[in-house]
């Protein structure tokens, strides 16, 4: 059987954050959570102009099976990218998180 392989890409802003939480000193933690497709690439970009991330990280369900970032990289002053392949039979959660300051 071959593997059919996809490419999934979402822009997200801070309001649609599932965590958001004060870090104090203008910095706040935001949270997102999406499911990657078996064999596949999934883009997030966090763009907010209200928002400058100074830090960005992913964290993926069973992280014992393989997974991959390709990229995690601020982009421009108020936009971050991580890029994660999922080389798993299976769909999996992932959680990226963000820190940023106003």
């Amino acid at each position: 059987m071959k593997k059919k392989m996809s490419i999934k890409k979402v822009v997200i802003n801070a309001k649609k954050a599932k965590v958001k939480q004060d870090l104090g000193g203008g910095f706040r933690r935001f949270v997102f959570f999406f499911t990657v497709n078996p064999f596949s690439t999934f883009t997030f970009t966090f763009s907010d102009p209200n928002w400058k991330p100074v830090s960005g990280g992913w964290w993926i369900q069973n992280p014992l099976s393989p997974s991959y970032a390709y990229s995690n990289y601020s982009a421009t002053t108020n936009s971050w990218v991580t890029v994660v392949y999922n080389p798993a039979s299976s769909a999996r959660s992932v959680a990226f998180t963000i820190i940023a300051k106003l």
